[in-house]
């Protein structure tokens, strides 16, 4: 998460709990919520009451910066000049929000992600992609590149898919040379599906009562190891033919 938002992690160093800047603001808004908060009377004083107090520790002099030579003595005007890095909603939402799964394509261009079968890219057959899920929209991606789009349904499980609905297919440089025996809009062809749920696994043992029948007989001698009228070969016992059989 780090990585992707472009951010440092650093620590600070034990019991110096003033290199913790945010750690600092926090502890103002527990005495503010233990004096002004407290005297609120309703949800909007309380929201007026928050707005001020915002603006005034950002623009307020503070004693960490009565040092410094460039006249810059509060947070604003020590870091007015950084307006952040922009960052787009949907991709916030899923280095934050989203649940990130691995799949390998089909020789079709499809995944089986729990009981649907999803199309991502024929051309991509039996390669691996990546699947997110976040914020109602299931995505699949090959090399951070969008193959195809879903909205999709949560069960209150928030993990297991309910419905599938609104395929959007993006066109790629993955896409197979191989040319069809006649082209189909998106509109024109499944590309999801429900599948049957897979068959629970069978506890079931066998039963203690079968036993195996041996192919042949073998005499007994023959069975005990290292026996010293042991043959190192098996021998097949032949019993001889009865009267009946000789006539």
């Amino acid at each position: 998460m780090y990585q992707a938002l472009g951010i440092e992690k650093l620590r600070i160093d034990p019991k110096q709990a003033w290199q913790n800047y945010t750690e600092t603001m926090f502890n103002i808004v527990r005495r503010m919520a233990d004096f002004k908060f407290h005297q609120a009377g309703s949800w909007e004083e309380m929201q007026q009451i928050h707005r001020t107090w915002v603006r005034d520790y950002n623009t307020q002099r503070h004693w960490a910066h009565e040092q410094r030579e460039d006249g810059c003595h509060s947070p604003a005007e020590v870091i007015g000049w950084h307006k952040g890095t922009m960052v787009p909603e949907e991709v916030l939402n899923r280095i934050l929000f989203a649940t990130r799964y691995t799949r390998s394509l089909d020789r079709n261009g499809y995944i089986r992600f729990q009981d649907w079968r999803l199309y991502g890219e024929r051309g991509l057959a039996y390669r691996p992609v990546t699947v997110w899920v976040y914020e109602g929209t299931l995505k699949l991606e090959y090399q951070a590149v969008t193959l195809s789009k879903y909205r999709v349904e949560l069960h209150d499980d928030r993990k297991h898919i309910k419905d599938v609905s609104h395929p959007r297919i993006a066109e790629t440089v993955f896409r197979s040379p191989q040319l069809t025996l006649f082209d189909l809009g998106p509109d024109e062809w499944l590309l999801y599906w429900r599948v049957p749920s897979y068959a629970p696994r069978s506890s079931r043992q066998l039963s203690s009562k079968v036993t195996q029948l041996a192919l042949f007989e073998i005499p007994v001698q023959e069975k005990a190891a290292g026996a010293e009228a042991a043959s190192p070969f098996l021998r097949l016992v032949i019993a001889p033919p009865s009267k009946d059989e000789d006539s």
